[in-house]
C-alpha cells in the first residue's frame, strides 16, 4: 500500500489548538474511529512542526482523516508520496528497474 509523509510546519499561535486535536486524533487511531486502511507508523516532533509517516490507499484517504480530526493541522500540511527504500520493499525495487528502463531509453 503506498506510503506518504506528512511534513507540518504551524505558527506558535496555533499550537494549544493542534495539540487538543492531535489528542482527539490520537485517541481516534486508537479507539479504531478513522478507517482501517489509513494507518499511522510513526510521528517525528520538533519545534513547531513534525514528519508523519502514514500508510494508505491514497493522499485523499488521509487527507479525510485530517479534515475530520485534525483541521488545523491539515492547513499546515503537505502530503507527499514516498516509497521505502530500507528494507528493500518491492515497490522500491520497481521504481529501481523503471528508472533503469527510463535511464537506458535515453
Amino acid at each position: 500500500m503506498p506510503l506518504f509523509v506528512a511534513v507540518h510546519e504551524y505558527k506558535s499561535q496555533d499550537k494549544i489548538t493542534i495539540m487538543k486535536e492531535l489528542a482527539a486524533g490520537f485517541n481516534a487511531l486508537q479507539t479504531g474511529k478513522t478507517p482501517q486502511d489509513v494507518k499511522l507508523h510513526a510521528t517525528y516532533s520538533r519545534a513547531l512542526g513534525a514528519y508523519s509517516v502514514w500508510e494508505a490507499p491514497s493522499i485523499e484517504a488521509v487527507e479525510k482523516v485530517f479534515e475530520k480530526f485534525l483541521p488545523t493541522l491539515k492547513k499546515y500540511t503537505e502530503f507527499v508520496p514516498v516509497v521505502q527504500t530500507y528494507p528493500p520493499t518491492m515497490e522500491y525495487l520497481i521504481f529501481c528497474w523503471q528508472q533503469m528502463i527510463k535511464a537506458a531509453s535515453k
